[in-house]
């Protein structure tokens, strides 16, 4: 019995293993070295950690035990094998690795459950989670795609009432048989799991106890549990974040633009011009030839501009305020920043300014609409007289160039803001730019710097054709790039500050001869204030200084382009108002 015993439960750690290990790879694309080693190390840990204890009680394979390995292992796979089928032609990488973790651990847990005589609670739960793993099949039969923002939107959206005339449309044998199958589903959940003999050691009865509580602690724990890390668990709290900023933001909109008051200084252009705002991801100016003597000329392009020094302007000590995209943004994009005690929700926000100045507003981005990382962001670039997103609009692989496209919907008879947030040089570096691209390394080979270059390299050739575009067409007067974080290459992201590498971000800026005698205050407060140090959350000052504005929402002494400009890099913070721009020595990257 002992040798049964022994065989049932190492073959069950395997095939758990295996199994979590099969799901992640075969499910998920573009991972990093780095990343599928630690997803195999969780899986093993987690693995043995569920099967330890059962072992140690001596439980015998029953079916309790059978019906929790099914319900973790429909859990770890539902979500994980829709998201690829659905996006394997689309996207160059993805990774869901929170359902696989979570189903292990829900086994685990159901498992100790059941062996304390929890039966019908493990049933219970069990059948929930099969039941949200069967709607996620519905839904992909039905619209052949997995769930995403617009469908979770719908589903939260439902009231009660909507729900009933839908099933009414439905016949009623029909709305009959789907409920009794759904009673039926719990019914055999609890008669499965009832025949469980509890351990009649005390000390057996408190490992479970034990491990029963802290399986519940490690999936559910606030934050950073597996269970809100599952894919479609964030996609969830992802709507729920949207809807309660939505209607704050929303809600406060009217009373931000009846106290706002914008009025023009300067001499106008001669004839309708455009102003573009290009936003970069995770560029470093470590790792830009045009800010820092390097090896390899990784901006080819920013670095000619740059010897017109009469247009062209480099700020080579500018920093991002975070270290994370909606950190920063929300504050660059807005009033709201470190230094003046305002909330992202009463602020005003760049397009604010423009439309007051009575620019159309263009808003395109090869980034999510919606997601943890960038929920602020959309409801900025929603208030646009046109937001698109690349991967709602073309579906297919995206790389930054594909918005080229977009730059012919701006009509040049009128004034224009664009605004263009780029994938830049997001993780996983390999997948930001086309492998006939690459200049450095190995097509298609893992390196992170090599990859992170050519990242850097990619973006430089993007900023020349969106430049060259605006500058034939759109009569663009000024052009300005900004990254939202930087990243070190061969360092792995931490959610916490490990040094200023990770906010030394690229600040260029080229302006038109028009522009320069239009307005030659500003011209002249910029390249007086080009070697000022300066953080990203002060982008919107910028950029009112830029349009050459006097208005009750704008802080000329936070300006680059005003010769009132107050911060010295004594003064100015990072990492949330926590870091001190001062204590970077930089040569720590």
């Amino acid at each position: 019995m002992v040798t049964i015993q022994f065989w049932t439960i190492a073959i069950g750690l395997l095939l758990t293993f295996a199994a979590s290990c099969a799901i992640y790879y075969g499910c998920n694309k573009g991972m990093s070295h780095s990343a599928r080693g630690q997803q195999t190390r969780r899986f093993a840990a987690a693995a043995i950690l569920v099967w330890l204890p059962i072992a140690i009680v001596g439980a015998q394979p029953n079916m309790p035990l059978a019906l929790a390995a099914l319900s973790g292992a429909v859990w770890a796979i539902t979500y994980p094998l829709i998201f690829h089928l659905t996006n394997r032609k689309i996207s160059p990488d993805y990774e869901n690795y929170g359902e696989i973790s979570c189903g292990i651990y829900f086994f685990g847990l159901f498992a100790a459950i059941g062996l304390l005589g929890g039966g019908v609670i493990a049933a219970i739960a069990e059948w929930m989670l099969l039941l949200i793993s069967i709607s996620l099949w519905v839904y992909y039969m039905l619209y052949g795609t997995c769930i995403d923002a617009n469908g979770m939107k719908i589903v939260q959206d439902s009231h009660p009432n909507e729900i009933i005339e839908f099933s009414r449309s439905y016949p009623l044998w029909k709305v009959v048989l789907l409920l009794m199958a759904i009673v039926a589903l719990l019914a055999g959940f609890i008669v499965g799991n009832h025949n469980t003999t509890v351990p009649e050691t005390p000390w057996k009865i408190a490992l479970l106890v034990a491990v029963a509580l802290f399986f519940a602690w490690y999936i559910f724990k606030p934050h950073r549990g597996m269970f809100v890390r599952s894919g479609i668990v964030r996609l969830w709290l992802d709507i729920r974040e949207y809807a309660a900023n939505d209607h704050r933001y929303v809600s406060e909109m009217e009373r931000r633009l009846k106290d706002l008051h914008v009025k023009p200084l300067g001499k106008a252009f001669q004839r309708p011009s455009t102003i573009m705002m290009v936003i970069g991801e995770s560029a470093s100016r470590d790792y830009m030839s045009a800010f820092t003597p390097m090896e390899h000329d990784t901006t080819p392009w920013m670095r000619r501009m740059a010897e017109d020094n009469r247009r062209t302007i480099l700020f080579p000590n500018a920093y991002s305020c975070a270290m994370h995209t909606v950190q920063s943004l929300e504050k660059a994009l807005t009033e709201y920043n470190q230094y003046n005690g305002r909330q992202f929700y009463d602020s005003c926000s760049i397009i604010d300014i423009a439309h007051r100045l009575g620019y159309r507003v263009h808003w395109y981005s090869n980034q999510g609409h919606l997601g943890a990382n960038d929920t602020p962001i959309t409801l900025v670039a929603n208030t646009a007289d046109v937001a698109k997103w690349t991967k709602q609009d073309l579906g297919k692989v995206q790389y930054d160039e594909s918005m080229t496209a977009f730059l012919e919907e701006l009509d040049p008879n009128v004034n224009n803001l664009l605004v263009l947030h780029l994938k830049g040089s997001h993780f996983n570096f390999l997948n930001r730019y086309p492998a006939d691209r690459t200049v450095w390394g190995e097509r298609g080979v893992q390196d992170n710097i090599a990859n992170f270059e050519n990242s850097i390299r990619y973006t430089d050739s993007v900023l020349e054709q969106f430049y060259e575009y605006a500058k034939t067409h759109l009569n663009l007067q000024a052009m300005v790039y900004f990254s939202d974080h930087a990243t070190v290459p061969d360092r792995h992201r931490s959610p916490n500050f490990s040094g200023f590498g990770a906010t030394r971000i690229p600040l260029f800026i080229h302006l038109s001869d028009e522009y320069l005698s239009c307005h030659p205050e500003r011209v002249e407060a910029l390249k007086a204030n080009c070697n000022r140090y300066f953080t990203n959350d002060l982008v919107y000052e910028l950029m009112c200084g830029i349009f050459d504005v006097e208005s009750n929402h704008f802080d000329e002494t936070s300006s680059l382009a005003s010769k009132q400009y107050k911060y010295t890099r004594d003064d100015l913070l990072t990492y949330e108002g926590k870091a001190r721009i001062a204590d970077d020595k930089s040569s720590q990257i």
